[in-house]
Order: structure tokens, then C-alpha cells, then sequence
């Protein structure tokens, strides 16, 4: 019986054993295209009389869109395609011409079955006894960083108008394009992001345009040069949306006129509303009972709803950092628009010997600002009472207290840049790594740019052309033949210590 035992055990152990619940790998993501694995057709194939292609894949494909991205440039034939497991056989409808060479595009044409990974692939063959030799050469890179940039179409289209190129290509990993068994002739050069793999430019695409037409020919072998952005968009009034309490904030392009404001009906007047920032405007609610809003601004209408919650919500006042020189005063932000100040409920207490400061008051909008009229303190805290800020909705502000401590100019460091001569305009950034810390607009006069009260750290510089003066950087725009403007990159960083004033030169290579 023992023995019986003994063997029911080592079953159930076994059986427990293989059990064992756990986690099986699927290994590394393959983000490898498949690869050709025989053709009846070779890339420099010449005398080619075959009214059909078969190309067979080292593993199971998916055609996506064989229509459209299987493609023969010169058209002279109509394509149909058909997958035979692992071989896709691509027939011609119509003869081919003699003495002409072609370009067989299967531009993301082929992907496979687990992950969808695609790539541009290309036969390049001739009816005759030779090819079309010659060579277009194109390196692109990202207008606004400048990085080289992989993947993006380069095509030779007829005209400049013409919505599919003639012969296009893809950049390697270097940013470069080598379009080759071209036809000697004139041509424009678009190239962009083909996203959609469309052979079609859409204005939301990084792209660049070679407006004016370039020949190609046996002794045309440079390079040229692309930078890809996107098109600006038209902007529209957009994102209206309730700031609890008492203001509306919405998002405006910033050469919008404003003609009419108007909430449930009621017209609002210009001290009623004020720019934030230069696409953004505030406006005040004001004391209307409903929490159904209809606000108008120009010809565009908003239904918003407020929630109850945020109707009942008190005001809270923000402290507004301030590094302006020798200023010891202190700003304040509310979400409504100020209607009266009551002094007797605030207090300012120096730091740290807590004793009371006197101090002076202003607003304007939703803006609150404390001035003590000891211009040497630099740390103290201000005491809001509970209803020392009346707003337009009625609102009063809670009760709070903020402390500010006013950074004394010994703790920022400032920065002399020499301006090479070549620098006639354009707009200089002190570049905190990608934030924009400081910017100058450049004047022609201008021989050395000085940048105050800086934080102490490492900073780089860029110069944006700014071509047509208007203060920010511009990308491409097709419609007026305007190419993105250029950004000159410094890279070699500067350290701007505290209480030290550094000196430094930017030349161009």
C-alpha cells in the first residue's frame, strides 16, 4: 500500500511540474521588410521582351494597395498584380515600348504578414540594348533642426504644377536620394514625407519645392540641397473654453481683426477682454446667471456649458514670476476681471523678521501687483484675506498667503555676443537645449548683443533668417514659391556663471 502511495505522489508531482505557468517571449519586435528572394526581373536588365514579372519573397507577404503602389514610370502599360503564397506575379496589359528603359516602383507595395513592415523597392530595366544612364543626386535635411533626414521621397516631375513625379527615389539613412537610369531633360524636384505612400504631396507633409527647373544631363552630377517643413496651416478661431470663474479663453491667429464679442448676446467692450499671449485671448464672463454660454467672436460661434461647481468656484490669486531688473514688486493672476482691491485685507511681511512692509497697489484686467516701497527687500510674504479681490462675476478671492522671494542681480550672469558682419537681420536665440531662453531681433547696426540677468547654466545660440521681418520663423509655402527660411545652428555651448558677465563671438564657417 506504501508503494501505491508512493507512486500517486510522484505522479502528481510530475503532473504539478509541467504545469508550471509562465511567460514565453516573443523575442525581439522584427522591424525587418521582406527581402527578395528570386526575380524573373533584375535591376539593369537590358532587351527585356517579357509582358510579365514574378518575384518570390523569403516569407509570406500582404499587398497593400497594388493598385496605387505598384507603379511603371514611363506608364506605358497598365499593371495587374496577383499573390501566389509567397510570389507576387506582375502581369504588363499592354506591349512595352522599344528602346526604352523603365523604372518598376513597389513603393511600400509589399509588407509582411506579422508586423507590416515596408519598403520602397525598385527594378530598373530597358526594351533595348542599354539604359538611360544619368543620375540625379538630392540630400535633405529638417529645416528648422537641420538633421539629416531618412525616408523622404525625392521626385523629377515634368512640371511644377504636375501632381506625380516622372521618377522618384527615397533617402537613405544619411538623408541621401540617388535617382539613377534617368532620360536626359528638364525637370522640377519636389521632395516630402510621403506619410500616406501616396506619391501625392498633402500640405500637412514635411516637403521642399525646387521652384525653378533643373536640367539633367551628362555633366550634371552635384548635389542638391533640400530643407523639408511644413506648410503653415490657415489658422482658425479655435479651442473657446471656460476658465472658472469668470473668464473665457480661446485661441486666435494672431492678425485676426476683432470686430464683435459677444456672450449671450450681450456685447463685450475692449477693457472686457485683453491678449494673454499672441494667439490667445481672454475674455470676462462677467455676472450672467446661466450656465449655458453662447459666445460669439467675429463670425465664429462657441456653446459652451459651465458646471456649477466651476460657477461656485472662488478666486484664487497665482503668483507671476518676475525677473525684471531692479523691480522688487510682485504680480498676481486671477481667473476673472478685477473690480475693486481692498487693501485693508492684505498684508506684506518681510522675511524674516516677519515685521510689516508698506507697499503700493495697481491692477489691471485680471492683474494684481504689489509694490513695497522698501526698494532693498527681497523676501517676503503676501497675505491675502478672504475677500481682498472683488471680480466681475461677484467672486471674491480666498484666503492665501504666497511667499516671493526677488532674485537679486548678483545670482543672474549676463552675456556680450560679437556679431560676425554677415549678420545683417534676423532673430538671435540664447537657446536653453531646446527652450528658447532669450531673443534679440537683429538690427543691421547691430555689432554686439548683450543679454541680461540670465539664469546660470549652458546655453547655445541660433540665428533665424527671418527674410520678411516679421519676427518668427517661416516655413516653406508652395502657393507664394517661398522656401523655408534658414536657421543657423551655434553648437558650441557657453556657461554663463552667476554675477559674471561673459564675453563670446559668433562667426560663421
Amino acid at each position: 500500500m506504501a508503494f501505491k502511495h508512493f507512486l500517486i505522489f510522484i505522479c502528481l508531482l510530475i503532473i504539478s511540474s509541467c504545469a508550471e505557468v509562465g511567460t514565453i517571449s516573443g523575442g525581439p519586435k522584427d522591424e525587418i521588410p521582406p527581402r527578395i528572394a528570386k526575380s524573373t526581373l533584375q535591376s539593369g536588365t537590358t532587351n527585356f521582351n517579357e509582358n510579365n514579372v514574378e518575384i518570390t519573397f523569403d516569407e509570406f507577404i500582404q499587398l497593400n494597395k497594388p493598385n496605387e503602389n505598384i507603379i511603371l514610370v514611363p506608364s506605358h502599360a497598365r499593371i495587374e498584380s496577383q499573390l501566389i503564397k509567397k510570389t507576387l506575379r506582375i502581369n504588363f496589359s499592354e506591349s512595352l515600348q522599344k528602346n526604352t528603359t523603365y523604372t518598376l516602383y513597389l513603393n511600400a507595395a509589399v509588407k509582411d504578414v506579422t508586423e507590416g513592415n515596408d519598403s520602397l523597392m525598385q527594378f530598373t530595366f530597358s526594351t533595348g540594348p542599354k539604359l538611360d544612364s544619368l543620375k540625379f543626386h538630392a540630400r535633405i535635411k529638417d529645416a528648422f533642426t537641420n538633421q539629416l533626414k531618412p525616408k523622404v521621397t525625392v521626385g523629377l516631375y515634368d512640371s511644377l504644377n504636375a501632381e506625380k513625379p516622372i521618377y522618384f527615389g527615397q533617402t537613405d539613412q544619411n538623408g541621401t536620394a540617388n535617382l539613377n537610369a534617368l532620360k536626359e531633360g528638364t525637370y522640377y524636384c519636389k521632395v516630402f514625407e510621403d506619410k500616406n505612400k501616396d506619391l501625392l504631396i498633402q500640405k500637412d507633409e514635411p516637403q521642399d519645392w525646387l521652384f525653378d527647373s533643373v536640367f539633367v544631363g551628362p555633366e550634371s552630377n552635384d548635389s542638391l540641397s533640400f530643407s523639408i517643413s511644413i506648410p503653415r496651416q490657415v489658422d482658425k478661431i479655435k479651442n473657446a473654453k471656460i476658465i472658472p470663474p469668470g473668464l473665457i479663453g480661446v485661441h486666435i491667429p494672431k492678425d485676426v481683426i476683432l470686430n464683435e464679442i459677444k456672450i449671450n448676446g450681450a456685447e463685450r467692450s475692449s477693457n472686457e477682454y485683453w491678449n494673454v499671449k499672441n494667439d490667445s485671448l481672454h475674455i470676462s464672463l462677467g455676472n450672467i446667471p446661466e450656465n449655458e454660454i453662447q459666445f460669439i467672436l467675429n463670425s465664429d460661434t462657441f456653446n459652451l456649458r459651465r458646471m456649477e461647481k466651476n460657477k461656485m468656484a472662488k478666486l484664487t490669486p497665482k503668483l507671476i514670476s518676475n525677473e525684471e531688473e531692479f523691480s522688487t514688486s510682485s504680480s498676481f493672476e486671477i481667473s476673472d476681471l478685477i473690480q475693486e482691491i481692498d487693501s485693508s485685507k492684505l498684508d506684506v511681511i518681510e522675511l524674516p523678521d516677519s515685521s510689516k512692509l508698506a507697499f503700493k497697489i495697481s491692477f489691471e484686467k485680471n492683474k494684481l501687483t504689489i509694490m513695497p516701497t522698501d526698494g532693498k527687500v527681497r523676501n517676503y510674504i503676501v497675505t491675502f484675506k478672504e475677500g481682498a479681490i472683488s471680480g466681475k462675476t461677484g467672486k471674491k478671492s480666498n484666503a492665501t498667503k504666497v511667499e516671493v522671494n526677488i532674485k537679486e542681480d548678483r545670482e543672474f550672469g549676463s552675456l556680450n555676443v560679437k556679431l560676425n558682419k554677415s549678420f545683417k537681420t534676423g532673430i538671435l536665440q540664447l537657446m536653453d537645449k531646446e527652450k528658447v531662453a532669450l531673443e534679440h531681433l537683429l538690427k543691421s547696426d547691430d555689432s554686439i548683443v548683450n543679454f541680461k540677468r540670465i539664469n546660470p547654466g549652458q546655453y547655445t545660440f541660433r540665428i533665424i533668417e527671418d527674410s520678411n521681418g516679421n519676427g518668427q520663423w517661416d516655413p516653406i509655402d508652395p502657393k507664394k514659391q517661398s522656401k523655408a527660411e534658414s536657421i543657423i545652428y551655434f553648437s558650441t555651448p557657453v556657461k554663463v556663471r552667476a554675477n559674471w558677465e561673459v564675453e563670446t563671438a559668433l562667426e560663421l564657417n
